[in-house]
């Protein structure tokens, strides 16, 4: 991977150290000509053909195009999710205390009914496979999972937390939002049942297009939530009568067999613009192949990991490979060192995050595959500055 040559495709970084992908990612300039590309079509025409973003998401997490319906937001899709599997009265639903909130507010509406919250808690940014073991059993109706969390930057064993809910036949919803476009996600191999993730992370895109994974054996077995038209029918036509005479009903159909493809949960006219950008970045990130990138968002982690070891600073996030991805979280003796540090590096055009949840946080570097050693050091070198102050 030519380094120089990708970052051109940023072009924010002519003037910052962007740092802050697990926020919003910057822009592709791929996406940003798709939109405009679009909107120039769109002028003359009524209507413009559509890229194929589900294929490409396909593509990316290892799965048949069937399985995947675009939605507008993660957030919806989590929703959608919530929607058809509607936990009940005696079930419960695992959850960690350090799970994004759009993760979570989907699920709060049910304890009103009788259904219970597991909140598995975290010990100093840590949550073992034997927590996922000790909250799931045979009243588990889903687990909602964020497969890296976006505070601590643990990643999780997810196909390990699959075995285990599927045992109790639960099932399982991986919020992937923080790892796609970082490392590889490969839905086929982890046999979730269910996996959210959208584009303007570490996919550096644009918001307003995200995508949702339906493992094949539940494409038939719940009704959608959602019913648009020529995504929902197999077979819908229009009898195409003119339209300048009275017709009763110009749909020849208002029954029909539900697609068994993931686009019967498809909440339908996710904008044309957002597909393109969607699309654009897709294509980027399969084109240079998933494996590249992640060798390298999990090596410039290292780099600071060690770097801010040896400042002697804490670090939320695990070391080892498997256990992490682009974030990196790390924490000064106080909280107000925390703040100067983050203001140091804004002031300094370095762009990083301040963060907390379930009691982990701190500053939230994320460097991703464009981003070099010497953007890290300007952050390791911030951090020298305020220790040496501090003295």
């Amino acid at each position: 991977m030519n380094i120089s040559r990708v970052r051109k495709d940023f072009p924010v970084l002519e003037s910052q150290a962007y740092l802050n992908s697990a926020a919003t990612g910057p822009l592709l300039s791929h996406v940003k000509k798709a939109v405009v590309d679009w909107w120039d079509a769109r002028e003359g025409l009524q209507y413009v053909d559509l890229p194929n973003a589900r294929g490409e998401v396909a593509k990316l997490i290892h799965c048949q195009e069937e399985s995947v319906a675009l939605v507008h937001r993660a957030s919806q899709g989590v929703n959608i999710v919530s929607g058809l599997v509607q936990p009940g009265k005696g079930e419960n639903i695992v959850l960690t205390d350090l799970s994004y909130p759009s993760s979570v507010y989907p699920w709060i509406g049910y304890q009103g009914q009788g259904t219970e919250i597991r909140r598995i808690r975290n010990r100093d940014g840590v949550i073992n496979l034997s927590d996922f073991e000790d909250a799931i059993d045979d009243k588990t109706k889903i687990v909602c999972l964020n497969r890296v969390e976006w505070t601590s930057g643990l990643r999780h064993d997810v196909r390990a937390i699959t075995e285990i809910a599927h045992e109790h036949a639960a099932l399982v919803l991986d919020d992937a939002f923080q790892a796609v476009g970082a490392v590889d996600v490969d839905v086929s191999k982890e046999d979730v049942d269910f996996l959210v993730f959208g584009g303007e992370k570490w996919m550096c895109s644009s918001g307003r297009a995200a995508a949702l994974y339906v493992n094949p054996r539940h494409m038939e077995e719940y009704e959608p939530s959602y019913r648009f038209y020529w995504r929902v029918y197999e077979n819908f036509q229009w009898s195409y009568a003119p339209w300048d005479k009275p017709v009763h009903d110009n749909i020849e159909s208002w029954e029909g067999p539900l697609v068994k493809t993931a686009e019967r949960f498809d909440p339908g006219c996710v904008g044309e613009d957002a597909q393109c950008g969607f699309h654009a970045s897709l294509k980027y990130f399969n084109g240079l192949e998933i494996d590249n990138i992640e060798k390298r968002v999990l090596s410039l982690s290292e780099y600071l990991m060690d770097g801010l070891n040896d400042l002697g600073l804490k670090v939320n996030t695990p070391y080892e490979k498997e256990q992490r991805a682009g974030i990196v979280t790390y924490t000064n003796d106080s909280y107000e060192d925390n703040v100067k540090s983050y203001e140091a590096m804004a002031n300094e055009g370095v762009m990083v995050a301040h963060r907390y949840t379930g009691g982990v946080g701190g500053i939230r570097v994320s460097p991703h595959f464009f981003n070099t050693k010497e953007e890290i050091d300007r952050v390791l070198e911030t951090q020298k500055q305020i220790q040496r102050n501090g003295r």
